[in-house]
């Protein structure tokens, strides 16, 4: 049984691999709206919505403020002022992460939304978008992917390992699912959805 379990990992692999050689990322840009909550996130919070901002694949940013009790406000009102209409400014009283996803969403006017955290780094100036809104144009109705800064200069080794970790976390999730019933879930640090599927769905 492990025999062919390593079999099966190690064939779903290669096929995996050599399918994304062959992907290229989409080319259109300005249509997707991200979503971003904020709790007390006011030291981070200015460089990742200025990074998500300058990200050509963006539309609008749209930051939820969630009853922070520190300088978030602030920090979303000097972020208004520098880039306009492309930032949409939320605040709310405190309902969770959850809840404010769901009130930026009623933001959202792009056919598709990308969720992330007030404190994960999206490069600006990188591919990493137009590949999972090239899934989405295929026909998927959820991407999820793994932000990282930890590559930028690095050798070949760990290039190799976050080639590999990606398709075994893949893969573990679908057997996981396929094997106990455990749904597949997408990180709510690098999630892309189809506008209308999470409108209907939400986060159930």
């Amino acid at each position: 049984m492990k025999t062919l379990l390593f079999i099966f990992m190690t064939i779903a692999m290669l096929l995996w691999f050599l399918s994304t050689l062959r992907r290229k990322p989409c080319q259109k840009k300005g249509c997707i709206d991200a979503i971003i909550p904020a709790y007390n996130e006011g030291p981070c919070l200015a460089q990742s919505l200025d990074n998500l901002l300058r990200n050509p694949y963006f539309c609008r940013v749209i930051c939820v403020n969630d009853g922070s009790t520190d300088n978030t406000e602030a920090v979303m009102a000097e972020v208004k002022r520098k880039w306009g209409d492309r930032f949409v400014a939320v605040t709310q009283k405190n309902t969770g992460k959850g809840g404010a996803l769901m009130h930026g969403l009623k933001y959202a006017t792009c056919d598709q939304v990308f969720l992330s955290d007030a404190d994960t780094f999206v490069p600006p100036d990188n591919d990493g978008m137009g590949y999972m809104l090239a899934e989405i144009e295929r026909g998927a109705d959820a991407v999820g992917g793994i932000p990282s800064t930890a590559l930028k200069g690095a050798g070949l080794l760990p290039h190799i390992r976050a080639t590999v970790k990606l398709p075994m976390i893949v893969m573990k999730r679908t057997l996981q699912q396929f094997l106990g019933g455990a749904p597949f879930i997408i990180s709510g640090a690098c999630g892309m959805f189809r506008t209308d599927v999470l409108r209907k769905f939400g986060f159930s």
